[in-house]
């Protein structure tokens, strides 16, 4: 997953390209010992922030940057830094450009981040 094309889902909207892409990453991250609570951690911030609305809540999703270079570092998993890595580059994405795409992009990008979630959980992640 390339940052171009990750940066391509979440302005444009995901397609089947992506969809094969957060299954391909899912598994990886599962082969790399990545834990589905290490990713739950930053799933219920995001999905807190979703409830709450992306507009009210802009610097507590920007805040997901931090909490995953904390759990990078602090676990130092290749797994969690290839996820740090690819979720960090989805978040610029989301905040880049004009702010009336931002709420839009925030969307495409809990869509892609459950993908991911919902297929390294089928891979037998725990």
């Amino acid at each position: 997953m390339d940052k171009e094309k990750i940066k391509k889902w979440i302005q444009e909207g995901l397609t089947p390209e992506s969809i094969k892409e957060a299954e391909r990453f899912g598994k990886d991250i599962k082969e790399k010992d990545l834990t589905t609570s290490q990713i739950r951690q930053v799933f219920t911030k995001l999905k807190s922030i979703e409830a709450k609305g992306y507009r009210e809540n802009k610097i507590e999703f920007l805040m997901l940057k931090p909490l995953l270079a904390y759990s990078a570092g602090r676990h130092k998993k290749e797994g969690l830094k290839e996820f740090k890595d690819k979720i960090t580059l989805a978040i610029d994405a989301v905040v880049e450009g004009a702010e009336d795409e931002q709420e839009n992009r925030f969307k495409n990008f809990c869509k892609f981040f459950e993908a991911i979630l919902a297929y390294h959980r089928s891979f037998g992640g725990n």
